[in-house]
């Protein structure tokens, strides 16, 4: 074992990337008494790369993939000691890296394989794939089978300095494997950063007192393409829209709001028993939408409980349930969202326009997840 402030560029390396903060601060136990071992005894190089402050496991990747020494079409391994906002950092920093490195497209499709130790306080991606404990992640550390972590982009509207919106013009924000929100659970989270010594009771403890003072959040959501929805009559997914029949640029269903809740998310659970949108598929190329629209404390708490009982919110009748691939949200008054445990404010009306979309495969860094 080596360890290092920086990743070696050796593509034979797995990189073990250590966040020593991340929930019950036991991720240097987990490393020294489990993960280190288990790769010793199969004879495995590694190098360990311990963060010292939020950005650093970000900073790191995208250092690496910047250099000119980097191999581009090889395979990335990593192993995550942490929670999903460290899975987060990475994902970032090697995109953004990449985005920056002066380099040609025919050289930058790294293959990026992540195996995740969920022993932060947010653990969806782990959770999703049955990863519920450390003895878990090490049994598909041992196997290393993969799938597609499928990646979410978020992008602000372009205007000119005048503030003239550039009609269909993006640019980047952030990229997202997790959960994007808006409303009450935004809401929860960022006031959860005020709980975080309770470790995962901080998210009940914020989320009670944002519905004790419950507010609906006045949007707009616009979805594009083709879309599914839940259907609670036949208990599943059925064609809502197909997207041959509209035009590219022109949404093809609008949710109009207001909104109590609303989440659009790659993982089916945030946690275990909490199973937001089931429907989801760490793998598949749908961004899972999740709309409440518009109800009180003893309707959206009766939404929450059932969610926390393994999604059987879904059948309620102020629950929507949709897939989309593409999709543009539109705030009427200034807004906040959340993605993936960071906050992004936005402007209201035209100017503050958010728009999420799937990347397709082709994308020019393809992340795989140990399942």
């Amino acid at each position: 074992m080596t360890t290092s402030s920086a990743p070696a560029p050796a593509p034979s390396t797995l990189l073990v990337v250590l966040n020593p903060n991340a929930g019950r601060k036991q991720g240097r136990e987990q490393f020294m008494q489990r993960v280190q071992p288990a790769l010793e005894r199969s004879g495995t190089a590694f190098r360990l790369l311990e963060t010292t402050s939020q950005g650093h496991a970000q900073s790191l990747f995208q250092d690496l993939v910047r250099q000119p020494s980097t191999p581009r079409n090889d395979t990335l391994r990593i192993v995550v000691l942490g929670g999903d906002g460290t899975v987060h950092e990475i994902v970032n920093g090697i995109l953004r890296g990449l985005d920056a490195a002066p380099h040609g497209a025919d050289d930058s499709r790294p293959r990026v394989e992540i195996a995740i130790f969920p022993i932060g306080t947010g653990n969806a991606i782990a959770t999703s794939l049955g990863i519920l404990t450390v003895e878990d992640a090490l049994e598909r550390l041992i196997a290393w089978n993969t799938i597609p972590l499928r990646v979410v982009k978020v992008s602000k509207c372009l205007h000119e300095g005048d503030g003239t919106v550039l009609s269909h013009s993006w640019k980047p924000h952030a990229y997202t494997v997790v959960v994007n929100s808006f409303g009450l659970h935004c809401a929860t989270v960022h006031d959860s950063e005020g709980y975080r010594s309770m470790g995962n009771a901080r998210f009940k403890v914020s989320a009670l007192k944002n519905v004790l003072w419950l507010k609906q959040y006045e949007a707009r959501l616009d979805l594009y393409g083709t879309v599914q929805r839940y259907d609670r009559t036949s208990h599943e997914l059925v064609s809502a829209v197909d997207g041959s029949t509209v035009p590219q640029d022109e949404p093809s269903m609008v949710l109009a709001g207001p909104f109590t809740y609303l989440m659009l998310t790659k993982q089916a659970s945030l946690e275990p028993g909490f199973t937001p949108t089931p429907f989801a598929r760490t793998s598949d190329d749908w961004l899972d939408i999740l709309a409440v629209q518009n109800v009180g404390r003893g309707q959206i708490l009766q939404i929450l409980g059932a969610a926390a009982n393994n999604g059987q919110h879904v059948d309620n009748e102020h629950v929507e349930y949709y897939k989309a691939k593409v999709v543009e949200l539109e705030t009427l008054a200034p807004g906040r969202l959340c993605i993936d445990g960071e906050f992004m404010d936005v402007e209201a009306g035209p100017r503050g326009r958010v728009r999420l979309e799937v990347l397709p495969e082709d994308h020019q860094s393809q992340f795989f997840v140990c399942s």
